[in-house]
């Protein structure tokens, strides 16, 4: 009897104890595939995060829904989360500006409510009744971290400020786009989108960097936008675009970086060898043609027909993906013998196809953002 009883006992702890292993066991295999669960492979890191102005900021385990204010949006495009936003701004949504991440994905955005109107550096509003009613997991913003301090504070919401202004391999650009991977579960596809921006900027490099400098032409930029449209005269130092390159842009010898106003006959001291100008300028550009023929036809670069498009990759904020994509059209312009193993459509494309889920230039172009030879006054 007593042996008996030692026998039932044993085989009760013997259950418990392979009851406890499969329990394990299936705890274990639950947490492998919650590590996988979400689009991109990824999760949420969750808890404190630091994000692109080095704010400490307490966020969801598993984010689901994300709302954005400033070009946040763009960033959530670029790190793979798309289908977590439930919210956007009205910059997203107005068809009028062309950007490529608008243009991609247009119809989604026009199906989301808006919280504001969505200014990446001017002066911009939230609405916070209508953000609190949407109750996102977080809030993704562009604007400065006093405001994203504020917003905060008034939403209750946890705020992630990205920063990537001007840049367009810049090291706040790729930390913003892996931060927000891993505040909403897409760092995998958040990093890769990183590395691949990373490959294009060293393939740009080996493609240029054996040209001397007495062997490079002199080249200019000009109607580059910076808060509104400007004319031929707009022109940028230590363009992104063409530091990329190694191109010898004629305006760093003022010693500038960004956006600056020259005049018409700095332009002719300069007289560059080749021109990149903004097409959706176009109108403007040609009334400064009409009114300074003289000048215009003087230019040996215009006299060579060595006049080119370079769409604004600056629009409430940057659109990254244009400005490299640029990078490669302005390095094969300036440096044909360099680029002809580059098939630069395909390359557009791999690019887009990349940092916004579709290669998409065929319909880019026919919106008017595409890269060729300008003639003013036509």
């Amino acid at each position: 009897m007593v042996s008996g009883l030692k026998e039932r006992s044993g085989a009760k702890k013997m259950l418990a104890l392979t009851g406890a292993l499969i329990a394990c066991i299936a705890l274990m295999c639950g947490l492998l595939v919650g590590c996988g669960s979400s689009g991109s492979g990824s999760s949420s890191t969750g808890g404190k995060i630091t994000d692109a102005y080095g704010r400490s900021i307490e966020v969801p385990k598993d984010v689901k829904s994300v709302a954005t204010v400033g070009s946040g949006a763009r960033i959530v495009v670029y790190a793979g989360g798309v289908d977590k936003l439930i919210a956007v701004t009205e910059m997203d949504t107005n068809t009028a500006a062309v950007r490529p991440y608008t243009v991609v994905f247009a119809e989604k955005f026009a199906s989301l409510p808006t919280t504001s109107n969505g200014n990446h550096l001017n002066e911009t509003s939230v609405d916070v009744e209508k953000m609190v009613e949407l109750a996102p997991d977080v809030i993704i913003s562009s604007r400065s971290a006093e405001e994203c301090n504020q917003l905060q504070e008034a939403t209750k919401i946890p705020v992630v400020g990205v920063s990537y202004q001007d840049e367009v391999f810049g090291d706040d650009l790729m930390k913003s786009i892996e931060i927000v991977g891993n505040v909403i579960g897409t760092s995998d596809h958040a990093k890769s989108v990183v590395s691949k921006i990373k490959g294009w900027k060293d393939e740009l490099s080996k493609l240029t960097s054996g040209i001397k400098d007495d062997q490079k032409p002199s080249v200019y930029v000009g109607s580059v936008n910076y808060k509104g449209a400007k004319g031929f005269t707009g022109t940028y130092g230590k363009f992104s675009v063409f530091t990329a390159n190694g191109i010898k842009n004629v305006a760093d010898e003022k010693g500038a970086t960004g956006w600056f106003e020259t005049d018409y006959e700095q332009v002719g001291a300069w007289n560059p060898d080749i021109i990149f100008l903004n097409p959706a300028n176009k109108t403007m550009l040609n009334e400064e043609y009409a009114n300074n023929t003289e000048f215009f036809n003087g230019l040996k670069a215009i006299q060579n027909n060595q006049v080119y498009t370079l769409p604004a990759f600056n629009m409430n904020g940057t659109n990254a993906e244009l400005g490299i994509c640029a990078s490669y059209f302005s390095g094969a312009t300036v440096y044909p013998e360099q680029f002809k193993s580059i098939d630069l459509t395909k390359k557009y494309n791999e690019i887009l196809e990349t940092m916004l889920g579709k290669a998409c230039y065929e319909e880019l172009a026919a919106k008017g953002i595409s890269f060729g030879s300008m003639k003013l006054g036509e």
